[in-house]
């Protein structure tokens, strides 16, 4: 049976937490649900960022890289596939992506090198505040389901 994951591993597992990696979570919890007993899920994703963390710790895909097809066009979009031929689509809704001109800011400075400890406290004061706000945000208004 697929865990239903816990936030905590995934965020370990994603080396940091942040918004991307609460959608991912979420998006995780539904396709863990929906494989029920079913383990050897494989995922085509149309995305490199950080939803996608969620669904390889869920799924083991770190471990089976063969299950895991890439086809990145930079949209939160999956389609997971059991053996007996089902399929769950996982899409963002556009314009769900929370985020703001500080953190941008912020984050800039700090791959740069250039940010002071007060900006790196800020940085991760707004990640937090974010990361809050998408764990509070209705599944269905960051994401559409459907089966085939």
């Amino acid at each position: 049976m697929t865990e239903i994951p816990d936030f905590t591993k995934i965020a370990k597992a994603h080396g940091h937490t942040c918004p991307g990696i609460a959608l991912g979570y979420k998006i995780a919890v539904v396709a863990a649900k929906w494989s029920g007993t079913e383990t050897n899920i494989k995922v085509l994703s149309h995305s490199t960022r950080c939803p996608l963390d969620a669904l390889k710790q869920t799924f083991d895909l770190r471990t089976h890289p063969e299950r895991l097809i890439v086809e990145d066009t930079n949209t939160v979009s999956f389609v997971l596939e059991k053996p007996d031929g089902s399929k769950l689509f996982i899409d963002e809704i556009p314009g769900t992506k929370v985020t703001s001109d500080e953190l941008h800011m912020l984050k800039g400075k700090i791959s740069a090198k250039t940010a002071t400890e007060d900006e790196i406290k800020r940085y991760t004061e707004i990640q937090n505040e974010l990361l809050q706000v998408m764990l509070d945000t209705p599944d269905e208004k960051l994401f559409t389901v459907r089966e085939e």
